[in-house]
């Protein structure tokens, strides 16, 4: 038994020796590179029809990115670097004769099917698919109250500094006829593009 007991001590000397020589001589092995990281942003949508693309709009209709999605697919996984330069877009927004903001941008997803493979939106080929979120540019922090009507409406938005998600969250309390609307930057950079619905509603 002793001798048996020499032998294995004898050899895992030996083991360890030459595992801790491969450490120290051998040099590490090459895995291919690895994955590239996630961008923390998903756009979830309807099954994409063929030849459709997601693209980010200015409030006033301007398409300043595009990137085509694969027939079948259910989610996008953008990169912030691909808009960050518009960050040269902000500018203040008048909201009402006293309330003026720090220069902001506001961009609005969507998405369309190239029907005629020009590689641009045309009439028609605009997918019935939105979301009351933003993808928002803040020069600085910003925090503003205003009121609209028609319907009557309360808004306070509440943005970070830089680009973030703009969430909106409506809701209407009991015995008011004035909705409550806000826009607030959150953490989570996740959209869901749905039917259109109007701005009262999530």
């Amino acid at each position: 038994m002793k001798r048996l007991s020499m032998k294995a001590l004898l050899g895992g000397v030996v083991l360890t020796s030459a595992l801790v020589s491969c450490g120290q001589n051998g040099s590490a092995p090459d895995l291919g590179g690895l994955p590239p990281l996630a961008t923390g942003i998903t756009v979830r949508f309807d099954a994409a029809p063929a030849n459709t693309y997601l693209t980010l709009s200015t409030e006033g209709g301007e398409v300043v990115y595009q990137k085509a999605v694969s027939e079948g697919a259910t989610s996008f996984a953008p990169d912030l670097n691909d808009w960050r330069s518009l960050s040269s877009r902000a500018a203040p927004i008048k909201l009402n004769t006293s309330v003026t903001t720090e220069p902001l941008l506001f961009l609005k997803w969507g998405m369309f099917q190239d029907k005629n493979s020009n590689g641009k939106p045309d009439d028609g080929e605009w997918l019935d698919r939105m979301t009351h979120d933003r993808v928002a540019y803040a020069e600085k922090a910003v925090k503003v109250e205003f009121d609209t009507e028609t319907p009557a409406m309360h808004h306070v938005w509440t943005l970070n500094q830089g680009w973030t998600r703009a969430e909106h969250y409506v809701y209407r309390p009991l015995g008011s006829s004035t909705f409550q609307r806000l826009s607030r930057s959150t953490a989570a950079w996740d959209f869901w593009l749905h039917t259109a619905t109007p701005v009262t509603s999530m």
